[in-house]
């Protein structure tokens, strides 16, 4: 049984370095988002320059640019620090290599509250734009409820992901 035991552990332990596929599929994401965001730089550019655009179109147009930004953020913590909890320890060993100064504190807490206020940020660019893109009428009202609804249980999420961590932390 010890043996049998001894060999799932190996097996599992040596299966850590499939997860990169997942990572590089996220790497592969990233590109995408950077890919969209340069097309609708360019859009944005052309208009301003050379077409018509209201106040209120340009900021929901620079929302959304920030809304991808922040998106691409997101996906590439979320590679970064899986990389570097579950995949490899010695990668940023080397000194020619410049690590991000919060890696060094990221463990799965960390790595859950910077991931649930980045959902937050991001919700709450999406609200912004949802109202400022609304007419006001029921339907628009309903939808911009909804996202405030979404967006305030985001914000209870990462409030009780900060009070479970500090919990842990005062047990220990």
């Amino acid at each position: 049984m010890e043996k049998m035991l001894s060999a799932v552990g190996s097996l599992l332990y040596g299966m850590r370095f499939t997860m990169m596929f997942f990572y590089v599929g996220l790497v592969v994401i990233i590109i995408g988002i950077l890919g969209k965001f340069l097309v609708e730089t360019y859009k944005l550019m052309t208009t301003l320059l050379f077409g018509d655009l209201e106040k209120i179109g340009l900021i929901i147009k620079v929302l959304e640019l920030v809304d991808m930004t922040m998106v691409a953020q997101l996906v590439w913590v979320v590679a970064l620090a899986g990389i570097s909890l579950f995949v490899t320890t010695g990668h940023f060993d080397n000194r020619n290599i410049a690590k991000p100064d919060w890696l060094d504190h990221v463990n799965t807490y960390n790595l859950k509250l910077k991931l649930a206020f980045a959902i937050i940020s991001i919700s709450g660019v999406h609200a912004l734009k949802t109202y400022l893109s609304g007419d006001l009428n029921l339907e628009s009202i309903q939808i911009i409820t909804l996202v405030a609804v979404i967006h305030f249980t985001f914000v209870l999420s990462a409030i009780g992901i900060s009070y479970a961590e500090k919990l842990t932390r005062e047990q220990h």
